[in-house]
């Protein structure tokens, strides 16, 4: 019962607007007026939530009251060049923005819901769309989590379809922590360095601290704690010495460090250096353990849709499954893609052949 083509078709038209994250409200506005558009009016319900400007939606049967699944997915997506919002198929391969991450797989769970509205058996299957999980769900999921929770709403179990591709078991995920550093010293002319006290030596001695209290990961199966400093500003001109520098970091941790340890660590050793150290999101690891019933309910739906063993995979990134996790930590989030290639690249891509196949994966998946 899956139309590949009318999937395409539909594809191109979500693929088409551009819901570049944090930017372009009428795009996102024009995506949500035709996402409610594809549903039959007289039996479904629509809900929408706003916080600091960004809009999530939720679509429910209307005669649900509380899901027992709850698809999670995010519409926007990271900046493109403007071709890149025009679906194109190469060699059975289908490029654009977002294919791979993730209007595709929040297309393959509209059409899954649609069916069984339509056939009467939804089995209280609830989707969730937000604007912002590229940059961190605070005014997304984060905020709809609670209000699910508040109002009696609490899913039994997530699919959130943001990992694990070519039909993988994601098992683990990190947890995210990030924080600023401030060092202060003292303004100099550059040409005389001994009457100051250079604020970004001070940063980059407290980063190789931490580099080496934190060495990162060598590859994706080495689970251990990753530290990066991923920007750092200081100075107004080249020959003098700044007194004031910021860095930005970003920390992945595991399921077997606890975040607010971590943290302290973390400040103490800004201590030795004058670092002012100030922390943003804090999010532990999730873990959702392959032996589970529903996890093995799912893997037989894995295995049988794909024709292989599912790969099982402890991902580095993070999903907004953490964010379920941290409000109620007995949920359990399931995650698969379809064949899927360069998530944020200009090769991004879905390989066709997996969409039918993937079809059946989110139509079991509801039906659990």
């Amino acid at each position: 019962m899956f139309d590949q083509a009318q999937f395409l078709a539909d594809l191109k038209t979500f693929v088409g607007f551009k819901t570049v994250v944090c930017t372009n409200k009428e795009e996102f506005r024009k995506a949500r007026a035709w996402i409610k558009a594809f549903f039959d009016p007289e039996n479904t319900a629509f809900v929408e939530r706003e916080y600091s400007g960004l809009t999530s939606l939720i679509v429910k049967p209307n005669d649900s009251r509380r899901p027992r699944i709850l698809g999670d997915g995010h519409i926007e997506v990271v900046p493109g060049a403007d071709h890149l919002f025009e679906l194109v198929e190469e060699g059975g391969d289908l490029y654009g923005r977002g294919v791979a991450d993730m209007k595709t797989q929040c297309l393959m769970m509209m059409y899954v819901l649609r069916r069984l509205i339509a056939e009467g058996r939804h089995n209280d299957f609830w989707l969730l769309f937000t604007e912002d999980e590229e940059v961190g769900s605070d005014h997304g999921v984060r905020e709809m989590v609670n209000y699910l929770c508040e109002n009696d709403m609490s899913p039994h179990a997530v699919f959130a379809p943001d990992g694990g591709p070519d039909f993988a078991y994601v098992e683990k995920e990190k947890g995210i922590m990030s924080f600023t550093a401030t060092t202060t010293g003292m303004a100099a002319h550059a040409s005389r360095p001994f009457l100051g006290d250079n604020a970004v030596d001070k940063m980059i001695a407290f980063y190789a601290e931490l580099q080496k209290r934190y060495p990162n990961p060598t590859s994706e199966q080495d689970w251990i704690v990753s530290l990066s400093m991923t920007r750092i500003t200081a100075g107004e001109a080249l020959n003098a010495i700044p007194e004031r520098c910021e860095a930005g970091f970003d920390v992945r941790l595991t399921e077997r460090e606890n975040v607010d340890d971590l943290a302290a660590q973390i400040e103490q050793t800004g201590q030795a250096f004058d670092a002012k150290v100030v922390f943003g999101e804090k999010d532990t690891a999730t873990y959702y353990p392959k032996e589970a019933p529903i996890a093995q309910q799912f893997i037989d739906i894995l295995r049988r849709v794909s024709g292989k063993e599912p790969e099982i995979l402890h991902s580095n990134g993070a999903s907004n499954g953490r964010l379920y996790v941290a409000k109620n930590p007995g949920i359990h989030v399931l995650m698969s893609n379809p064949t899927v290639v360069g998530p944020h690249t200009d090769a991004e891509c879905v390989v066709a052949a997996s969409l039918e196949p993937y079809y059946q994966l989110v139509l079991g998946t509801a039906l659990i």
